[in-house]
């Protein structure tokens, strides 16, 4: 019997996650919602691992027996492992790795985008933009926000946002990269059958693996990044990390700096300064979020109806 090939454009989502059932459960809805066929979710901690039931979900839950040769410290290794099993399972034409707090987004069907892909690509870097907000969110309306800060202009310069960015962020600017407190680099849509051998947390190296081009740009892919979180969600991500509960050695320099700035504020301020940080990171007042838009450094991308729908009735 000879098995069936994946439709062409067919897709996947992997995704390692520490996260409530309502954030997991609308991660999972928006992918299914945009075309993926399946979603698979790596429950990181036992302790903290909601069945999320929606049809073409899978669960793994990552306890000791998971890890029978031992669990690794860095997250980082453990999000690797988890995303080349799935693409091993997934069935599928391509397969994207990414985070809980990651939306996949385009103006077309996603499906077409990838079914249009070259056939000697075996990667396409999604850029990233990330949400900024006009009112703080809770947790029941992080996705809500139309609002987001993009790292390329149409020529690619990185510096491109630099002034913007510098007046919106003023003495924090130093902790970010170019006004992202994220990632710049984006994630990969990896093509399953690609000789990849481990998956990436962003671009897979070297350019070409088996005559395939690992490192395809295509802007009708977009990742929305919501890297803030709600102010709750974000001092309990930064806060885990600060005390070594979670261990990011790839964070980078930036990601340091940031956790850095956490420290000292919280020494300094308590816990009040850590909401008054949060702000400053997350929510931009009226004045500058119009400049902001007018300079290029934020652009609108209106929420799906479905996102709205998914939070409000949870």
């Amino acid at each position: 019997m000879v098995a069936s090939l994946p439709a062409p454009g067919s897709w996947s989502v992997v995704a390692t996650v520490r996260a409530t059932r309502a954030l997991c459960e609308t991660f999972a809805h928006h992918q299914l919602a945009r075309g993926a066929s399946r979603v698979f979710l790596f429950h990181d901690d036992p302790e903290m691992a909601p069945e999320i039931t929606l049809s073409g979900v899978t669960n793994t839950i990552c306890d000791a027996g998971w890890w029978r040769r031992g669990r690794p410290d860095a997250l980082e290794q453990r999000q690797i492992h988890n995303a080349t099993r799935a693409k091993g399972w997934c069935g599928t034409d391509w397969i994207l790795h990414c985070d809980i707090d990651e939306l996949i987004w385009s103006p077309y069907p996603i499906a077409e985008v990838l079914a249009s892909i070259p056939p000697d690509v075996g990667g396409i870097f999604v850029r990233p933009v990330e949400a900024v907000y006009d009112a703080p969110p809770d947790e029941d309306t992080i996705f809500h926000t139309p609002y987001f800060k993009r790292f390329l202009n149409p020529t690619g310069r990185p510096r491109a946002y630099r002034d913007i960015s510098q007046r919106v962020y003023a003495e924090l600017w130093e902790a970010t990269k170019y006004g992202f407190w994220g990632h710049i680099l984006g994630k990969s849509f990896i093509r399953a059958a690609a000789p990849v051998g481990k998956m990436p947390l962003h671009g897979k190296k070297p350019d070409e693996i088996g005559g395939l081009k690992m490192r395809h740009r295509d802007d009708r892919l977009v990742l929305r990044h919501y890297d803030t979180l709600s102010p709750a969600q974000w001092k309990d991500k930064h806060l885990r990390r600060i005390t070594g509960k979670v261990l990011v050695p790839q964070a980078g320099k930036f990601r340091a700096r940031q956790q850095q700035l956490i420290v000292d504020t919280l020494a300094r301020e308590g816990e009040v300064g850590l909401d008054r940080l949060y702000l400053r990171m997350a929510v931009m007042p009226p004045d500058l979020l119009a400049q902001s838009q007018e300079a290029g450094f934020v652009q609108l991308i209106q929420p799906e109806p479905h996102l709205a729908a998914d939070q409000a009735t949870q």
